[in-house]
């Protein structure tokens, strides 16, 4: 039997009028953290102190039992909202598995009052099922004077004990078990999952965990049947808890080999996204100065350049297995959440545009921002400007690149660098070809006069990212930081005026000046404090918004977006901000939520981890009836958005 009550009798039903009162086996009371009479919030708790060997119930309480009716009878303006569940314990009674209470436990409500309403009494109905041997309904009618009550610490103490929101797993249905796999900065010695939903779990036999790594877990909890959709509860590390939500599979989404092919076909596809352009140009400049006439330069300079790339995705690849092993939540182009790298790369993508608009000889001392188009045997120059490319990609998440670095950061580092591997390759796949076929250029264009011209044309490319790169800047710090940086680059434009015009010191002049009022600025870089601006349409993104929208059967639009990701303020301009969309959203009943990841946020990157990204854009779609969320395309049209939704 599902739920039962053992035998009950009313001799044992004792029905209180005070505050505290003796319910028969336990001792029930009101008590509150309100501290100020003009507080618009605070917590009112239920108070339950049982005596020995008693117990009473979780929302859900297992194999047995029932959880507390809770009945409140407030004045006007005030509103009680449903109670936030303390992590509950296992009490087993074999064969039976139950979930909830012992001792002297807290149930907190919260409580939100009209400014101009009266603090006064509040009363309420409290029902709930106590049990040892036998179980027992007991009723206690409670009643508080908010208007006289003390704050009492217990109330904060069980809210800081209160599960903590969401923790990043991965969980998959395999046979009769759910394998839930999670991660730990802290040694684990007790693993438990509490599912708020009946019927899709076996509470019996006892669920089992290990350790997969040193900062890796899983947990099998046995299931009724392998159609479970999806799953809500509190996971029970060590003594504390954690919400879980997830949506499933009833296979693991994607395996090893299908996430290296991703990450292959997404490396390559990178190469047409337009945060890659600027620089790409600059290889292809190089490549067309050549001229075709020495086949044994353009392979080592193709080389070079392939040697940067991979470099550079290998040095991504461990420092994110590094950052995850502090259990840090990262993602990728994680780098552009400090404004520190970006204002550098603002000033990287500014001199190299300035240089391109003059005729300093770039072997001189600048080679190292991958600009060398002069010198045709400075293939330091080719490396570097591989390097630049993949750090200038990482803003862009090329088709396929999301599911396969979602992947990638969720496995071991055995399994996480090949997937890194392979993305660079794809990435360096043209560059790879050219130099197994350096006979191919002489298929472009003669160097000649036009060369200057060509030259100072791909500078604007450059200008032009500088200047986005600006804005990504601002956003994530200040007006002020702003103003900053734009002195720098007019220092950095005065140093590269030097170069070019004068000879001897005053060239090294100008570099010792742009280099020491870079370390002043980034020494003085004001804190960030700018957000961007609001969308008016949108909601904004919480860990909690989409449970609440599917439990008001709500259909929801989340876009996870930054300042700093091409592809999404792309997406913006050409779906989002249309009016066609606009209108759609509106007559579909569909909210729109944005996520907005420009500066470092935790809750986002747990949002994402859900999914199995970590990285953006990344655009979910849901609406009642469906099975679970849709992970719409990561390019969009007006048209796509519109019937990826349909």
């Amino acid at each position: 039997m599902k739920k039962f009550f053992l035998a009950c009798s009313l001799l044992f039903c004792t029905l209180a009028y005070s505050n505290p009162v003796e319910t028969g086996h336990a001792r029930a009371s009101l008590i509150t953290n309100l501290q100020d009479s003009q507080q618009e919030s605070f917590y009112v708790g239920v108070r339950l102190e049982m005596q020995e060997g008693w117990h009473t119930y979780w929302e859900n309480p297992g194999d047995s039992g029932s959880p507390f009716d809770a009945q409140w009878n407030v004045d006007q303006g005030i509103i009680v909202e449903n109670v936030e569940w303390p992590t509950p314990i296992t009490i087993p009674y074999p064969p039976l598995m139950t979930f909830g209470y012992e001792g002297d436990v807290v149930f907190p409500f919260k409580v939100f009052r009209a400014i101009d309403s009266n603090l006064s009494k509040i009363n309420l109905e409290f029902d709930f099922l106590i049990c040892a041997d036998i179980c027992i309904p007991e009723k206690a009618s409670l009643s508080l004077d908010l208007s006289t009550a003390l704050p009492d610490s217990l109330v904060d103490e069980a809210i800081k004990s209160l599960p903590v929101d969401f923790i990043q797993t991965q969980s998959v249905v395999d046979g009769d078990h759910l394998t839930i796999k999670f991660k730990s900065s802290q040694p684990v010695s007790n693993a438990y999952l509490f599912p708020r939903e009946d019927n899709l779990f076996a509470y019996t036999p006892t669920q089992k965990w290990n350790r997969l790594s040193e900062d890796t877990y899983e947990i099998a909890v046995p299931v009724l049947n392998d159609e479970v959709g999806s799953f809500s509860g509190i996971l029970r590390i060590n003594d504390e808890g954690f919400q879980v939500k997830e949506e499933l599979e009833s296979a693991p989404s994607m395996s090893l080999w299908q996430a290296i092919l991703f990450a292959l076909i997404g490396g390559l596809i990178l190469n047409l996204m337009p945060c890659v352009f600027p620089v790409i140009s600059l290889k292809v400049l190089s490549f067309v100065s050549m001229g075709g006439n020495d086949n044994i330069k353009i392979r080592n300079h193709a080389l070079s350049f392939v040697g940067g790339v991979m470099s550079t995705f290998l040095s991504i690849a461990a420092a994110l297995i590094i950052i995850r092993s502090t259990g840090s939540m990262i993602g990728w182009g994680y780098q552009l959440q400090s404004p520190i790298v970006v204002g550098i790369l603002t000033l990287i993508m500014l001199g190299i545009g300035l240089i391109l608009l003059t005729n300093i000889n770039f072997a001189a001392g600048l080679t190292t921002l991958g600009s060398s188009v002069q010198s045709r045997n400075d293939y330091s120059g080719s490396f570097f400007t591989g390097v630049l490319a993949v750090v200038v990609a990482s803003p862009c998440t090329a088709p396929f690149m999301g599911a396969a670095i979602g992947y990638a950061l969720l496995q071991p580092s055995f399994a996480t660098l090949p997937i890194f591997i392979a993305l660079g390759l794809g990435f360096a796949g043209p560059y790879l070809l050219l130099a197994l076929r350096p006979d191919w250029i002489s298929a472009l264009p003669k160097p000649g006069a036009w060369m200057e011209t060509l030259k100072q044309f791909f500078a604007f490319p450059m200008i032009a990212t500088a200047l986005w790169l600006m804005w990504v800047f601002m956003v994530q710090t200040s007006g002020d930081a702003l103003i900053l940086l734009l002195i720098l680059g007019l220092i950095l434009g005065i140093a590269i005026w030097m170069i070019a015009t004068f000879k001897g010191r005053w060239k090294w002049v100008g570099m010792l000046a742009t280099f020491l009022a870079a370390i002043q600025m980034f020494n003085n870089l004001p804190e960030n404090t700018s957000e961007l601006a609001a969308d008016s349409s949108a909601e904004q993104w919480s860990l909690a918004i989409e449970s609440d929208l599917q439990a008001q059967d709500q259909a929801y639009l989340i876009n996870f977006t930054a300042a700093w990701c091409i592809t999404c303020q792309t997406n913006e301009k050409t779906a989002f901000a249309r009016d066609k969309v606009k209108e759609y959203l509106k007559n579909q009943d569909i909210t729109y939520v944005k996520a907005d990841w420009t500066n470092r946020n935790e809750d986002i990157a747990i949002g994402l981890a859900r999914y199995e990204r970590t990285g953006i854009p990344l655009y979910i779609f849901w609406k009642p009836g469906m099975p679970g969320s849709k992970i719409l395309p990561a390019v969009l049209t007006e048209d796509i958005l519109i019937k990826s939704m349909q």
